[in-house]
């Protein structure tokens, strides 16, 4: 706990990727990174997860999905009510390891540093030396800028609080994209749980419709 009794989410968060990395993994799902937050008098975790090649389907999501909820099921590791999200990358794609941030170098990037008051340092990723990163910033107040207005910024990635891409997009575009996915995966499914309901019904076997008519008749 923190000062006033409020979680550490980043501590929170740690404990949950200790516990579902490995099965995820076994599973052949990159857990790439747990968000929790405070909302609605409740612990919210938002889990990103992808597969080694890439652009995971909805149908992988929906597994790895249930591979985390049983075993946050077994686990139970908050007091109270949580709501669990697991989620593919999307366009604003997590970083949290090293190789994470290897395999974005030349890309643009949006981190978070806590410190006094929490800053945001976003830029090219130009390189990874060891266990720091090398960010272009075009931010000019940065001491070391220079004629264009850019500067060359190093940052431990254990400094960071959270990584992520941050490609050049329309906001509203973005946001217009993402109502649609979320509709598209609500669709399905509704589909695959009205195809589990027409599954288990059992037809009932039909005779002749006057059964009094016809035994009459003989």
């Amino acid at each position: 706990m923190t000062a006033g009794n409020r979680p550490d989410l980043k501590k929170m968060a740690a404990r949950i990727i200790d516990l579902l990395e490995p099965e995820l993994a076994a599973d052949g799902f990159d857990l790439l990174d747990i968000r929790v937050f405070q909302g609605g008098g409740r612990t919210q975790l938002r889990i990103y997860v992808d597969v080694p090649e890439g652009n995971i389907s909805l149908d992988q999501v929906a597994a790895a999905s249930r591979t985390v909820g049983m075993l946050l099921e077994d686990a139970d590791p908050f007091p109270g009510q949580y709501v669990i999200e697991v989620s593919s990358p999307g366009i604003r794609r997590p970083l949290r390891k090293l190789v994470h941030y290897q395999a974005a170098v030349g890309q643009r990037v949006d981190l978070k540093i806590p410190g006094k008051g929490s800053s945001r340092l976003r830029g090219i990723l130009k390189a990874v030396q060891d266990d720091h990163l090398v960010i272009e910033t075009a931010q000019a107040e940065q001491p070391e800028a220079g004629a264009d207005g850019t500067a060359e910024v190093t940052v431990e990635i254990g400094r960071i609080q959270e990584g992520n891409l941050d490609p050049d997009f329309d906001v509203q575009a973005l946001i217009n994209a993402d109502r649609r996915k979320r509709k598209e995966e609500k669709r399905t499914r509704r589909q695959a749980r009205s195809k589990g309901r027409k599954g288990a019904r059992k037809s009932r076997p039909r005779g002749p419709k006057n059964r009094e008519d016809d035994s009459s008749a003989e």
